[in-house]
C-alpha cells in the first residue's frame, strides 16, 4: 500500500491478486525461507490475505502449483519445510522424472528448444544431424531441461551450416 515503507508510492497489486482465477507457479518451493513459508500458507487455508500497510482482506481464488529438485517429503523431513504446508500443497502429486529417464521426450523438447532459439536469435538453423540427435540422446544432462534448453540456444548461435552438428554441441 502506499506509505507503507519508504519508496512505496502507490498501491501494487502481488503475484496472488494477478493470478484470481488463475495458476500460480512456485518454482524451487523448498527455497523459501520457513518464515515466507507461513505466510504463504495462511493465504493457501484462507484463501485471502492484506497487501503491507493494509487494513483490508483481499480474497482470491487461485490454482497452486509447485515444483521443486527435492522431494517436499523429505525437506519437511529434514526441517526445511513446514508439515503444515507441505500438506496443504500436497493434494495432487506428479512426479516428473528427469530427462535422463525420459530419452523419448528428448528429441520433441530439442526440436522445442531449436525452435524457440531460431527466433530469439533470427536465425534459420533447419535441425539436427543423425550424430548430433545420438549425442543429445547419449548425453545424460545433469541439468535437465535447462542445460538442454541452454545447450540447443548455444549450438543454434554456434552453427555455421543449415543443422547442428556434434561440434556446434
Amino acid at each position: 500500500e502506499k506509505g507503507a515503507f519508504t519508496g512505496a508510492e502507490e498501491r501494487k497489486e502481488g503475484k496472488f491478486e494477478q493470478a484470481n482465477g488463475g495458476t500460480l507457479f512456485f518454482d524451487e518451493i523448498t527455497n523459501l525461507p520457513i518464515g515466507t513459508q507461513a505466510k504463504l500458507l495462511r493465504a493457501v487455508q484462507e484463501r485471502k490475505f492484506q497487501h503491507l500497510g493494509g487494513k483490508r482482506d483481499i480474497s482470491v481464488d487461485v490454482r497452486i502449483i509447485v515444483a521443486t529438485n527435492i522431494g517436499l517429503s523429505e525437506a519437511v523431513g529434514t526441517g526445511k519445510f513446514r508439515e503444515d504446508l507441505f500438506h496443504r500443497l500436497n493434494e495432487f502429486h506428479i512426479n516428473l522424472p528427469p530427462l535422463k529417464e525420459r530419452k523419448e521426450d528428448l528429441s520433441v523438447l530439442a526440436k522445442y528448444f531449436l525452435d524457440e532459439a531460431n527466433r530469439e536469435l533470427g536465425k534459420k538453423t533447419g535441425g539436427f544431424s543423425g550424430e548430433a540427435m545420438r549425442f543429445l540422446l547419449d548425453y545424460q544432462w545433469p541439468g535437465n531441461i535447462r542445460e538442454l534448453k541452454n545447450v540447443i540456444k548455444r549450438a543454434v548461435l554456434l552453427a555455421d551450416s543449415n543443422h547442428i552438428t556434434p561440434a556446434d554441441l
